[in-house]
């Protein structure tokens, strides 16, 4: 599983993102850094190709992963 969370997330703190990855066995955090709630399909090409890819290939991002 890939878990997106934004640094500056008005509606889920970027912290609860990083949580719900740590529960979920195998999970992927990526971190936007910016604003916003959504940021997948928004043009953000970075976040963009690895969801992507996640979800063609299944192959997860690497561990880490920093959009900004």
């Amino acid at each position: 599983m890939v878990v997106i969370s934004t640094t500056g997330d008005p509606a889920t703190p970027y912290e609860s993102g990083v949580k719900v990855a740590k529960q979920i066995p195998g999970a992927v955090l990526i971190t936007n850094v910016g604003e916003g709630h959504t940021i997948f399909a928004q043009g953000k090409a970075c976040v963009d190709d690895a969801v992507t890819t996640y979800l063609v290939d299944l192959t997860p991002p690497k561990a880490g992963l920093k959009c900004e």
